[in-house]
């Protein structure tokens, strides 16, 4: 999409009034992150606005999707290691079993979530990972446990690490074990600015009608795209690439996800269509 409306703009170079970048972020799904790394390569040196396609196959082709709040959760990420007591499994009295206390920190995890948090918080805390142990007959030394932390609130995120602390070793203690946690931020929220979402709203509703334009609610994933908005007032935005009758309808990671192509031409145009447009807001200032 980004290289079609670049060949398509370079074309259409002598209607530009302005520059218009076309930033290829790399390193999407490892932290910190491709856009961070651009960012500290002041690639966003002297841009005034940025915009950001993401094709997304639960939402059928022809419907474009934009926030009204946040477009995405920050993303954190955490590792636990439950520290026991081997020995041999006919003898559990004599260890601290990792596996049975590791057991009970995950249920007891999910209490910052059920328990210690508003309702109206969206927070979702996932326990993903959890390896210990290497023989049927062997209770094991240490659990290793990991997941994932995703949050709109800026400032309950930063108070997730002390609440997962606080109850690991309240459950480690009263089982003699020991524990380490190492707690890792990640991706801010993409956080859409009114005003350029008001742009590519209206964008949209011209090109393609009111009918193609979503306004969905924040999706609890998390995208390095942040780095960019940031920085700089910006917009993510969500073009269906989904279709029921062409069997187009797994979700992203799925082993089955594909997407529609005719998404590819909506994108191309929304990138085309919403730059002439930015660059005209940005002469209006």
């Amino acid at each position: 999409m980004l290289l079609g409306a670049a060949k398509l703009l370079t074309q259409l170079k002598e209607n530009i009034k302005g520059e218009i970048r076309f930033i290829f972020q790399h390193a999407e799904e490892l932290f910190p992150g491709g856009a961070q790394e651009m960012v500290k390569a002041r690639v966003m040196d002297g841009v005034d606005q940025v915009i950001g396609i993401h094709l997304t196959s639960p939402v059928e082709v022809g419907k474009i999707g934009v926030c009204h709040w946040p477009a995405t959760s920050a993303s954190n990420t955490f590792e636990i290691k439950i520290k026991g007591k081997g020995g041999h499994s006919s003898e559990p009295h004599a260890t601290v079993d990792p596996i049975a206390v590791g057991s009970q920190v995950v249920n007891n995890l999910q209490h910052i979530v059920s328990r210690n948090l508003d309702p109206l918080e969206k927070l979702v805390l996932s326990v993903t990972k959890f390896h210990s142990g290497t023989a049927d007959n062997v209770i094991p030394d240490t659990a290793l446990l990991s997941g994932s932390i995703r949050s709109l609130n800026p400032e309950l995120r930063q108070q997730i690490p002390s609440l997962i602390e606080r109850i690991v070793k309240g459950v480690t203690e009263a089982h003699n074990a020991s524990f380490e946690v190492d707690y890792h931020f990640g991706y801010g929220s993409v956080v859409n600015d009114n005003r350029v979402r008001e742009v590519i709203e209206e964008t949209i509703i011209d090109v393609w009608g009111e009918d193609t334009l979503l306004k969905p609610s924040s999706l609890m994933t998390g995208e390095d795209f942040s780095a960019f908005t940031d920085e700089i007032p910006g917009c993510f935005i969500f073009v269906g690439a989904g279709n029921e009758n062409k069997g187009i309808i797994h979700p992203h990671h799925h082993p089955r996800f594909s997407i529609d192509e005719d998404a590819l031409e909506i994108g191309l145009e929304l990138f085309v269509q919403s730059s002439f447009r930015l660059l005209g807001e940005s002469g209006n200032k």
